[in-house]
């Protein structure tokens, strides 16, 4: 299931990104000799004189193909024989499609969800399940006092456990339980070593819709941290603070989901789906040869007036594609290698 699961969500996120190319490139006149759904072995195909849809075996993603992107192609309208202006839409739309896909996800997520208002009353929300105190605490326990220092609002309660915890890993703790008092012992627990001891609890939190204005704004700051925290961990992997054992491909992906899945909530699953849009839309817009970065950095070096040799930029690209199918085996070896090592 999770493999299914995976391969829907990359299927999505790589259809979409191709649909971005095909639309562009009809809006240039560009001639589009075949848009499939999937790949491998055909399903099902139909042809309407210039182009065949096709739906194939394999449901990730799909492809498009634009006539006249090949060197010697004398293709009438093909893509060597547009400007570079319009070259570089055509490139940039399957990015451009990753990006509105993530956003579009965002938003629908921001306003069904709402904001977390949280309630500033000592009243326990939930409970960390590695906590001690989960054995002994309960939600919707209202603390009143801590080793005899009353409690009034939610933020008094980090403060005296600071205080309080460097003399002591099991504090007396007033709460009213069904309309009761009760004292309790209760254990603090070490989550980290360089941490002081906590108690583990959440507070208690509701839920209000968004304003049209506000949801937007917070979709828009959601997005763009995403894509900030993406291009670090790019930036990361160029300057080789990322170790070679830690890179992950298509397996570690299943993985992710399998780890998304266990939760039961689609919610987790949509969010990995414009993660993983963005990443794939960054990924894309990486000037390396054979990506749609590495093209766009061909067509920006003709639109500054440089022209390069067509030849020698599709031989680059085929080397490009070849060191990429390199990196996904090897991508895909690492995360075989984890998985079963011991």
């Amino acid at each position: 299931m999770n493999i299914i699961i995976a391969l829907l969500l990359l299927g999505v996120i790589i259809f979409i990104h191709e649909l971005g190319h095909f639309l562009a490139a009809r809006l240039f006149r560009m001639p589009v000799s075949e848009f499939a759904i999937g790949m491998g072995p055909e399903l099902y195909s139909y042809y309407t004189g210039r182009t065949l849809y096709s739906i194939r075996i394999i449901p990730m993603g799909g492809f498009v193909n634009i006539d006249g992107m090949e060197v010697e192609s004398k293709v009438e309208n093909g893509f060597n024989s547009k400007p570079p202006l319009a070259r570089f839409v055509v490139l940039f739309a399957g990015v451009f499609m990753n990006f509105i896909l993530a956003l579009i996800v965002i938003l629908g997520i921001t306003f069904a969800s709402g904001k977390a208002i949280q309630n500033t009353n000592p009243v326990i929300g939930n409970i960390i399940k590695e906590a001690k105190a989960s054995n002994v605490l309960k939600s919707n326990d209202i603390i009143k006092e801590i080793d005899g220092t009353k409690i009034t609002n939610w933020s008094e309660i980090g403060e005296t456990i600071a205080k309080d915890s460097k003399e002591r890993d099991v504090l007396d703790v007033v709460v009213e339980r069904d309309g009761k008092d009760l004292t309790l012992e209760v254990p603090l627990t070490k989550m980290a070593a360089d941490r002081p001891p906590m108690m583990g609890i959440v507070p208690e939190y509701k839920f209000e819709k968004y304003g049209i204005g506000e949801g937007l704004s917070q979709s828009f700051k959601t997005f763009t941290g995403i894509f900030k925290d993406t291009l670090s961990g790019v930036k990361m992997l160029v300057t080789g603070k990322v170790k070679a054992k830690d890179i992950s491909g298509p397996v570690g992906i299943v993985k992710v989901v399998g780890e998304a899945s266990k939760s039961g909530s689609s919610g987790i699953l949509l969010w990995l789906l414009a993660i993983l849009s963005i990443n794939v839309g960054i990924f894309n817009l990486l000037p390396f040869p054979a990506l749609d970065g590495g093209r766009i950095l061909f067509v920006i070096l003709e639109l500054v007036g440089i022209k390069v040799d067509k030849k020698l930029e599709e031989r680059v690209h085929t080397a490009g594609m070849i060191l990429l199918f390199g990196l996904i085996i090897f991508a895909t070896a690492n995360d075989i290698f984890n998985i079963f090592k011991f």
